[in-house]
C-alpha cells in the first residue's frame, strides 16, 4: 500500500509498503491517473513491498507508458524476492530501468541537481 510519495531531484517518488496488489491499485486509481500527467521521472521504491500481482505491474506499466510518451520515465529500486522474480519472469527488469537502491539509481542519472 502506498506510504508516502515525496520529490527528489525533479524526480517524483511514489514508496510502497507491503503489497501491490488489486486492492491497492483500486484504492491508488486516482493518484495513478494524476501521477501520469507529471512532467517528470517517477520512481516507484519497491524496498518494503511483499507482494506485487498484475494489478500492480499493471500500474507500473501504465505509467511507463503515459511518462515515455512524454519524454520521461519511470524507474524501479529495491526489488526483492517475490517482486523481483515476477519482474524477471516477465522481462520487466529488460524494459523498465531497475535499481537497487535510490542511490544506485542516482549515481547512474545525469540529471543530479547541486545546489549554488
Amino acid at each position: 500500500m502506498l506510504n508516502k510519495t515525496y520529490e527528489f531531484n525533479n524526480d517524483f517518488i511514489i514508496k510502497l509498503h507491503d503489497n501491490f496488489d488489486a486492492e491497492a491499485v483500486k484504492i491508488m486509481k486516482d493518484d495513478i491517473e494524476r501521477y501520469s500527467k507529471f512532467a517528470t521521472n517517477i520512481i516507484f521504491d519497491l524496498e518494503h513491498v511483499n507482494f506485487i500481482d498484475s494489478s500492480g505491474i499493471g500500474a507500473i506499466v501504465f505509467l511507463y507508458k503515459r511518462m515515455i510518451t512524454k519524454g520521461y520515465s519511470v524507474y524501479v529500486i529495491g526489488l526483492a524476492q517475490q517482486p523481483l522474480e515476477l519482474f524477471q519472469m516477465l522481462f520487466l527488469d529488460k524494459t523498465i530501468n531497475c535499481y537497487e537502491t535510490l542511490d544506485d539509481y542516482l549515481a547512474s542519472t545525469t540529471n543530479i541537481l547541486v545546489a549554488s
